[in-house]
């Protein structure tokens, strides 16, 4: 009995030193997020920029990657995601700040158009808040350098985009220049076909008419 006890211990320690050498090459490499805003008023249209810090305490340096997740996905235009080295051995107090960049594109409230959605158009906001609820996310990824494979090792902070509605009323600036271009077109029309033919053609016409006239009065008396 004594015997398999020991063998039984001698195997517990043997599992565990497994697990061990196992879990500490999982978390050799990491990345920690630390931030300071959960929120962003952004006007429909407009762009918006928010600080991140990216850390990395344990003792092989990594490569992240910061995405959104896909609640966040549906009304972000992101801009271009870049990797970026976080060394290892750094801290929260070291953290790396990374600027986080979005777009939150034109449409989101509805428009009351003549044509379309851009020909004089207004915008009363009568409609509720738009608000959109998701997550910022570190995640590792390959090295952009020397390739390689990276562990599926992610962090997330909670965002939440509070798009701003902005009330306009008509403009008919557009309006009155596309009536000043239709009729400069048309006034440019009728003295084309005026002034087309040549002058002594149209002196001809005018002899023509004026003989015309003439031939007229002498006929009324």
């Amino acid at each position: 009995m004594l015997i398999m006890k020991q063998k039984n211990l001698i195997f517990e320690i043997i599992l565990l030193f497994v697990v061990g050498v196992m879990l500490s090459s999982l978390v050799s490499a990491g990345v920690g997020i630390k931030w300071d805003r959960e929120s962003a008023l952004v006007e429909s249209g407009e762009s918006a920029c928010l600080i991140y810090g990216a850390y990395n305490p344990w003792p092989k340096e990594t490569w992240i990657e910061i995405t959104v997740t896909e609640p966040l996905q549906e009304v972000l235009t992101l801009q271009k995601v870049e990797s970026v080295l976080v060394p290892a051995d750094t801290g929260v107090e070291q953290a790396i700040p990374l600027e986080f960049c979005f777009e939150v594109p034109r449409g989101i409230y509805n428009k009351d158009c003549w044509l379309g959605q851009w020909f004089v158009c207004e915008q009363t906001c009568l409609e509720e808040m738009k608000i959109y609820d998701g997550d910022v996310v570190l995640s590792s990824v390959p090295s952009p350098v020397d390739g390689g494979s990276a562990g599926i090792m992610a962090v997330q902070a909670p965002l939440r985009v509070k798009v701003d509605c902005k009330a306009f009323t008509r403009d008919y600036a557009l309006l009155y220049v596309l009536i000043v271009v239709i009729s400069a077109g048309f006034v440019g029309m009728i003295l084309y076909r005026k002034y087309r033919t040549p002058p002594a053609e149209r002196y001809k016409q005018q002899m023509k008419e004026l003989r015309a006239k003439l031939k007229a009065e002498k006929t009324k008396k």
